[in-house]
């Protein structure tokens, strides 16, 4: 359940956008496994004092599966806007409440273009790639490449100790059911470096700066799905279409 949550999409834009059309938000998802509710995921955005923005993740199970996968997991990126590109300057990965407490920072040097990485173990350092990413915020530059129109993207991410590449691609559009109400959604996939069994689907909403309004991972049989719930910060009272009077749909 937990590799579930290191998937999710949002998206990067110029200081002028950032004003405009991504606010500070908080957002709500219901996370199910195989169609049994099973946690949340929140998250949030907002922006500091000093102009840095900070995203923020968290997930945990809920109810009967909190006894199987008690850990709680935490990412916190922060980052900037640097001539309308995202600059990440660190990010902290910590998983507790478990058997096993894990914990990673990672400190982005552009001057001597090196992230250096301590997981409290054996500390190192990687040389960065323009455009280098974390593996969060790099849903923050998702979103942005989404809003120019573009239909496939890879991007280098420092991630496990190396950099990989992520590459997405958008798979048209369909009609999303969420608590919230039905929402038009651009599908997105996400193919990985070497063949795998593991699927992951992402839905990301026009209407609400393309926030990602559904996730599926389909992993060893087993489908892990989260569904936007509650969300502040960004308007969405002509998004959703109210479900009471909503028409059929195909909805996967």
């Amino acid at each position: 359940m937990l590799k579930l949550f290191g998937i999710f999409l949002l998206f990067s834009i110029s200081n002028s956008l950032i004003a405009q059309e991504l606010p500070d938000f908080s957002a709500n998802y219901l996370v199910k496994l195989n169609g049994i509710q099973a946690g949340e995921l929140k998250r949030s955005l907002e922006t500091q004092p000093s102009g840095i923005r900070r995203f923020h993740s968290v997930s945990q199970a809920k109810g009967v599966f909190s006894f199987f996968k008690p850990d709680v997991i935490e990412e916190t990126s922060l980052w900037q806007s640097h001539n309308g590109k995202v600059k990440p300057q660190s990010y902290i990965y910590q998983r507790s409440g478990g058997k096993k407490d894990k914990i990673l920072e990672m400190d982005f040097d552009w001057q001597k273009n090196i992230v250096s990485i301590d997981d409290r173990q054996h500390p190192w350092e990687l040389e960065l790639e323009p455009g280098t990413l974390d593996k969060l915020v790099y849903q923050i530059r998702l979103m942005q490449d989404l809003e120019r129109g573009i239909e496939q993207v890879d991007y280098r991410i420092a991630d496990g100790g190396k950099l990989k590449t992520y590459h997405i691609e958008v798979l048209g559009k369909e009609i999303i059911t969420t608590p919230l109400g039905q929402i038009e959604a651009v599908k997105l996939t996400r193919h990985r470096e070497k063949p795998s069994d593991r699927q992951t689907t992402l839905w990301c909403a026009p209407a609400l700066n393309y926030l990602p309004v559904k996730l599926e991972h389909i992993e060893d049989e087993t489908r892990f799905t989260a569904l936007l719930r509650r969300l502040k910060g960004i308007d969405s009272k002509a998004a959703f279409t109210p479900l009471q009077s909503a028409n059929p749909i195909n909805n996967p």
